[in-house]
């Protein structure tokens, strides 16, 4: 009897151990989300792709949409938490933060048929960039406590981003900074001079004659602009001659120079006025100077607590380089309310009106679509650094100005490869399809006729992949479209001959 209770006892024990115990079962996950892009493309293994464009100016955005899978078992609300990581250049759409590590992101799924529209890019950096690969963390917790971690690539394409310089010499004259002396401080002065830097970089111009020292006369204002001062140019020069002052009321801003003389060119006379000026001016006692220039630190600046010197000169120089009313061409185009600006009628798809001020409107629509900035107070994502947009320049030709059409954020999409090799049956087949222009982040289809029996065409990369089953032709037309709304698709013919 001893003996076969002890045998019942073991196996007892052997039965215990072969069944899971409840504290010893893996958890259980919340679900895993779904993302998809504005083509209903599921982008959770892929990834996402941002683009630096050309020059220092606001970026496009990607717009992404987050939900749950339709599946049974799901306890709602979802908690979501994302985070854009690796860089501090990362931005999401309000609400949303800027940290040292990326930008964070919070919202909550009510339901199986509840979805989160998510904008994402990425802040410009200043010069020559190498492609970037960054990541997008989302973490889900669910009514239950359950959680999932999940993650992709966020790539940033910048191999045709090259430093952009001024074609034309930019002379600096701080010599009237009598009052505050503001530019006294080198990092004022230089975060000063990059700002209208940036601006000229995109115009596509030529040295003008020379204009004679002491031969541009200008007036400066002094404090509540009163008790003006004439200044002139204190050496010859032939491109755009800056006068800088700072005062203590009431407000910064730019303006040209109005004395009756342009620039000429071979003697023949242009639109261009010979000399701006920038009045700088802020409340010291409410505000501190930021100065920094590095691109990893544009996320702290708080317009409420400091004045980034780069985005404010940025912004009010804007003033004296075209949104004035001294340039005739603008003073038509707010005439018009915008309506004789076709280039932005093409590119916002309507008017972009100026208010009185010559500014752009600060609510939607006249946001820059592209890139959800306006350059004021109000944008799609956290306000920072006052940064150029595309919408910007091209209402700035208005006044004259011509840009360099040859820079990444002007050109229309494009399918740049002529045509494909020969494959052959039963060989491995791997060529990718090259495009440029408008908005990176591609979506390629075959819309007529058909691949080789064996090939496939992948829609994130352009690449045409695969073993070719047997000999003969094939011919079919393949079309792109990239992350403009707005874009038309663009199309090309193929044919790849399979050989035997």
């Amino acid at each position: 009897m001893r003996k076969i209770a002890a045998l019942g006892a073991l196996a007892a024990l052997a039965g215990a151990l072969s069944l899971p115990s409840p504290s010893l079962a893996a958890p259980r996950e919340a679900p895993e989300l779904e993302v998809y892009d504005i083509f209903f493309r599921k982008v959770n293994d892929y990834g996402v792709q941002l683009v630096d464009w050309q020059g220092y100016l606001a970026n496009p955005s990607v717009e992404l949409t987050v939900r749950a899978p339709r599946v049974p078992g799901i306890t709602y609300p979802l908690k979501v938490d994302l985070h854009a990581k690796h860089t501090s250049r990362l931005m999401l759409n309000l609400p949303s933060e800027l940290t040292a590590t990326g930008a964070t992101k919070s919202f909550t799924l009510t339901g199986p048929y509840d979805r989160e529209v998510v904008r994402l890019a990425i802040h410009s950096k200043q010069g020559a960039g190498s492609d970037e690969l960054h990541q997008w963390v989302m973490r889900t917790t669910d009514a239950t406590g359950a959680r999932r971690t999940q993650t992709m690539p966020i790539r940033v394409q910048q191999d045709e981003k090259t430093p952009l310089r001024p074609t034309i010499p930019i002379e600096f004259d701080y010599r009237y900074d009598t009052i505050t002396g503001y530019f006294s401080d080198p990092g004022v002065r230089k975060a000063a001079e990059q700002a209208v830097k940036n601006w000229f970089a995109f115009f596509d111009l030529e040295p003008f004659d020379t204009v004679p020292a002491g031969d541009e006369v200008n007036r400066l204002p002094g404090n509540d602009w009163q008790n003006e001062v004439e200044a002139s140019n204190a050496k010859p020069y032939n491109g755009m001659y800056v006068f800088f002052r700072g005062i203590q009321t009431p407000y910064s801003t730019g303006y040209p120079t109005v004395n009756g003389k342009f620039h000429t060119r071979n003697g023949e006379p242009t639109p261009y006025h010979r000399s701006t000026t920038m009045i700088l001016e802020y409340d010291e006692q409410l505000m501190k100077l930021f100065t920094s220039l590095k691109d990893e630190d544009w996320y702290k600046t708080d317009l409420g607590r400091y004045i980034d010197v780069q985005g404010l000169v940025m912004h009010e120089y804007g003033h004296a380089v075209a949104f004035h009313s001294d340039w005739a061409g603008m003073r038509r185009y707010v005439e018009s309310r915008g309506g004789d600006g076709q280039d932005v009628v093409d590119y916002q798809g309507y008017p972009v009106p100026l208010d009185t001020s010559y500014h752009v409107p600060g609510d939607e629509p006249y946001w820059d679509r592209l890139s959800g900035q306006n350059g004021g107070w109000r944008h799609h994502f956290p306000v920072r650094r006052w940064e150029l947009t595309k919408l910007t320049l091209l209402i700035a030709e208005n006044a004259g100005w011509k840009l360099n059409r040859d820079l990444t954020p002007f050109l229309k999409p494009s399918i740049e490869t002529a045509s494909l090799p020969e494959a052959k049956s039963g060989a491995a087949y791997d060529q990718r399809l090259k495009a440029k222009g408008g908005v990176p982040f591609y979506d390629w289809q075959v819309v007529r006729g058909a691949l080789p029996e064996g090939l496939t065409l992948d829609r994130f990369t352009g690449t045409i992949t695969g073993t070719p089953a047997k000999a003969g032709s094939s011919t079919f037309t393949v079309q792109l479209r990239d992350y403009d709304k707005l874009s038309a698709p663009v199309t090309r013919e193929y044919t790849v001959s399979v050989g035997g």
